[in-house]
């Protein structure tokens, strides 16, 4: 295992992910020789967590100027520079439709243009081998443009990429030739670490809308992973927060949630694991161990992407009191 933990019990510390989480990969590693101006602050992010993204978006439809899409469905989807954007929590982090709706748009538009003139928070690398899964290429001729989010494979001739490629076609992720006219970029923010770490705005949420008030996020309790954590009051209806990675390898995989304590938290809260041998179920009490990263167990996973066969999610359906949903951990 890469991480290296000490365990107490079920709660455990992890000094060398906190001590990576808070090493951001600065700009001015990979800023081009042109100076950049200043942007609005952005969260940082894991590229577990832009990866997570892009494959939940796979299957919808491209639709031109939008930047939202219901995770692992069909039906409306982003566009080009709108899928790239809402991967890589830009200028916002709000993503899917439930949370901002069908419509939803965000303010600045960024467009293939403001990526490849490096108009964002977001800086050029040196070149096509400096790129890593979560990275993007973009080209644009004063006129039209595309962008992709590189995921694998020969970064010079035909490349395993996520893209929204074209009206009439879905979201992808696939081999295809880019010509010599992309460049390759990186965004800002980036955390350092070597697992795999997914925190509440990449969980897929089912219970209502995160923006009219189900699964809603709040800062008002410390000890919550980067930015905020999404709560859910007890209820009897269908209410579940589902982080679903890619795994690169098969393998065992140590789990791990984040939470924040409180009186008024669930004793009780279900999580379910989906593995390929079938979905397993636990309990976790939230009114304890707040702030930690709380061992949930190890278990079977495999390479890929599967909601059905590799995802973790917490129930707030017959919980004792509010349930939390952080970031969850995955540590080989």
């Amino acid at each position: 295992m890469k991480t290296h933990v000490t365990t107490d019990s079920h709660r455990i510390t992890i000094p060398r992910l906190r001590a990576c989480v808070a090493t951001v990969l600065l700009a001015s590693a990979f800023v081009a020789a042109t100076t950049v101006e200043a942007h609005a602050a952005i969260p940082t992010v894991t590229r577990s967590e832009i990866t997570a993204r892009a494959e939940s978006a796979i299957g919808t439809d491209y639709t031109w100027g939008q930047e939202s899409w219901t995770a692992n469905s069909t039906g409306a989807g982003p566009d080009c520079s709108g899928f790239v954007l809402k991967c890589w929590e830009v200028p916002r982090s709000l993503l899917y439709q439930e949370e901002d709706g069908v419509n939803a748009s965000i303010s600045p538009r960024y467009t293939t243009y403001s990526f490849y003139n490096l108009q964002g928070p977001w800086s050029r690398l040196p070149g096509r081998d400096s790129l890593l899964p979560g990275d993007a290429i973009v080209r644009n001729d004063g006129s039209s443009g595309h962008v992709v989010l590189y995921a694998a494979g020969d970064v010079w001739g035909s490349p395993i990429v996520y893209e929204a490629p074209y009206t009439g076609a879905t979201v992808r992720r696939a081999s295809r030739y880019l010509t010599s006219d992309y460049i390759p970029i990186r965004r800002n923010s980036l955390a350092v670490v070597d697992s795999l770490l997914l925190d509440n705005p990449t969980a897929k949420t089912t219970g209502g809308a995160d923006a009219g008030g189900a699964w809603t996020r709040s800062t008002s309790v410390s000890g919550y992973y980067q930015a905020d954590y999404q709560t859910h009051e007890a209820t009897t209806a269908a209410a579940w927060a589902r982080w679903t990675p890619r795994f690169s390898t098969s393998g065992y995989y140590t789990v791990y949630l984040r939470w924040t304590s409180g009186w008024n938290r669930a004793s009780n809260a279900r999580v379910t694991i989906n593995t390929p041998s079938g979905q397993l179920s636990t309990t976790v009490d939230q009114r304890s161990g707040g702030g930690t990263w709380v061992r949930i167990g190890r278990y079977y996973f495999n390479a890929g992407y599967s909601t059905g066969t590799g995802s973790v999610a917490i129930h707030a359906t017959g919980a004792n009191g509010h349930v939390v949903a952080d970031a969850c951990l995955f540590t080989q």
